[in-house]
């Protein structure tokens, strides 16, 4: 029989019932050495959240350690200047030579951009700053459409 068939034969492990896929991945190399490396940096993690102020440390949201230079990966650049302050301290912590800061904000989910009304929050400031646009615009069309999107942003 040739085709099908004959390839099935030819491949032991096809003669067998189908399993998991992550049988497979559980024995790759390159996924165990994710693993370990996905485990150490959860450790130092932890590692730097027990020994600084939650303040500070719950605006990281991650970590990547290459070699010996460790990346924190914070929710916004005010963190990451306050971070960056304490940048030699968490190297001697986490035994680094450099520790780098990057600014990585959260995805921000749609619900979470909802009110309890259920539409999207806008607010007064966004419709000044239309206002003002369009009296700094010599173009009448271009005037009144800021004007209305101004109003629909107040609303």
């Amino acid at each position: 029989m040739s085709g099908v068939g004959s390839l099935i034969q030819e491949i032991p492990h096809l003669k067998k019932r189908p399993q998991a896929i992550s049988r497979y991945l559980q024995h790759s190399d390159q996924l165990s050495t994710l693993q370990r490396a996905c485990r150490e940096e959860a450790e130092l993690l932890q590692v730097i959240k027990q020994q600084f102020a939650r303040e500070i440390t719950d605006h990281i949201t991650g970590l990547h350690r290459n070699s010996q230079v460790v990346t924190l990966y914070v929710d916004a650049q005010v963190w990451a200047s306050r971070i960056r302050y304490l940048s030699e301290m968490i190297a001697a912590e986490v035994k680094s030579k450099e520790v780098r800061v990057v600014v990585s904000p959260a995805p921000v989910q749609h619900e979470q951009l909802k009110t309890e009304h259920g539409t999207p929050r806008h607010s007064d400031k966004a419709s000044e700053v239309l206002n003002r646009a369009a009296d700094c615009t010599s173009d009448e069309q271009l005037k009144a459409v800021l004007l209305r999107l101004s109003n629909a942003v107040r609303q």
